[in-house]
This record gives C-alpha cells, structure tokens and sequence, in this order.
C-alpha cells in the first residue's frame, strides 16, 4: 500500500509570511498613533517621531519574542525527533514490491481477503515536517467481523512510527472475502506500507539514504542482531 504525502512549507515562504504581516502591523500601528497624537494636539513631525519610536520598539519586541518561540519549537521538535529516533534530516525510501505468484488465491501467499474499502493510513506528521520517508510490514489476522486483529509488526524503516499509522489505518479497515474462496480463520497476511512525500525525487538532493528492501538481507541482519544479544 502506498501513503503519499506532499511536501510542507518550505522556512523562506514562512519568513516571507511572517515579515508581510509585520510589515502591515507596522504601517496600521504607525498611522494609528500618529492620527491619535494629532488628535491630543501634538504636530505633525512630532507626532511622527514618536509614533516611530513606539512602533520601533514593537517591532523589536515581536521579532525577539518569534525568535524565542522559534527556538523553544525547535527544541521540542528535536526532542520529539530524538524520542521518536527519526533521523535529523530527509531520506528516501526504496521499495521492491515482491513478485505475485500467477495464480494468487492458490499462492502460498495469497490472501483470500479483500478490502471492503480504501485503507487510508495518515502520514506521521513529524516524519512528513522533516522530509522522511519510510515503510513498514505488518503481520495480522482477519477475524469473522473481518477486522484485522492480532497485529504485529515485522519491519519498520526508519523509525517505528511508521508501523504506528499502518497499525492505525488496518484497525479501522474492514476485509471481505474474495468472490468464490474459502477463507481460514487463524492465518497471518502480511502488507507492506510505503510511505512517499510528493515530489521528493524532484529534488536536488533526493535523500541522505537510500534502502532497498531485501527479506533475505532482513533476516540476516535479525539473526546477527540476536548473535551479539545472545554474546
């Protein structure tokens, strides 16, 4: 299954917003005050001095108070990428879907199961703010309401985030058999999610890593993993 995402804003359109408010801030707050000061009797270039001076030190004071809440945002982020273990910036996935048998209700990996709808998985936002891409095979069971149960994850990439909106988006989906198949309660089916932000293999740069998937190379790496726990 595939998830696509676009692309968030990129920092300069935000900064771009940012300084056209405080621009029209300023010039609404400068007039403002300059036609209140008139009003109490001050002159013209009094008035607008004064009124420069305030706005002066407005502006100062926002800009310095978006700085610091940029900053705290910044640091709650990292602290949530680094709970989270997404990595610090953009990376592309690489998916190989494995080849379907040609008869696949009589493959040993068909599944007698069909979606009574659409499955829609919601992109991790924090994975989507950073530019990442990602995947995850779940494991699951289908009971007789035809609600996937017994959920279990058997690879995520980068991050188990990733495995946390497929869990999501099969728990609200629905199966229904296949026309004319005899389903078996108590088998597992495994589905493959991929997540893809819009436009990533446009860039420049497509990613700071790249992944083929490999069931082989997978467990491999599960078996060494176990040899040094078991070291």
């Amino acid at each position: 299954m595939l998830v696509r995402a676009t692309r968030t804003a990129s920092a300069f359109t935000l900064r771009a917003l940012f300084y056209g408010g405080l621009f029209l801030f300023v010039v609404i707050v400068h007039l403002a005050i300059t036609g209140a000061l008139r009003e109490f009797g001050w002159n013209g270039g009094l008035a607008l001095t004064a009124s420069g001076g305030v706005v002066l030190a407005l502006v100062l004071l926002l800009v310095n108070l978006a700085d610091w809440i940029r900053g705290w945002v910044e640091e709650r982020r990292e602290m949530q990428r680094v709970r989270l273990r997404l990595p610090s910036g953009p990376c592309c996935v690489v998916w190989r879907a494995p080849e379907a048998p040609e008869d696949e209700e009589e493959g040993e990996g068909g599944m007698p199961w069909e979606p009574a709808g659409p499955i829609r998985a919601r992109y991790p936002r924090s994975a989507r703010r950073l530019g990442v891409e990602g995947m995850a095979i779940v494991e699951f069971e289908v009971g007789a309401n035809g609600r996937a149960k017994n959920i279990n994850c058997v690879d995520a990439w980068p991050s188990d985030v990733f495995y946390t909106a497929a869990k999501e988006a099969l728990t609200l989906a629905r199966f229904q058999p296949k026309y004319d198949v005899h389903v078996r309660f108590g088998a597992s089916y495994k589905m493959p999610f991929v997540f893809r932000i819009e436009g990533s293999t446009k860039l420049k740069e497509p990613g700071r890593r790249a992944r083929p998937y490999n069931p082989t190379l997978h467990k491999a790496s599960e078996a060494v993993k176990k040899l040094r726990r078991a070291g």
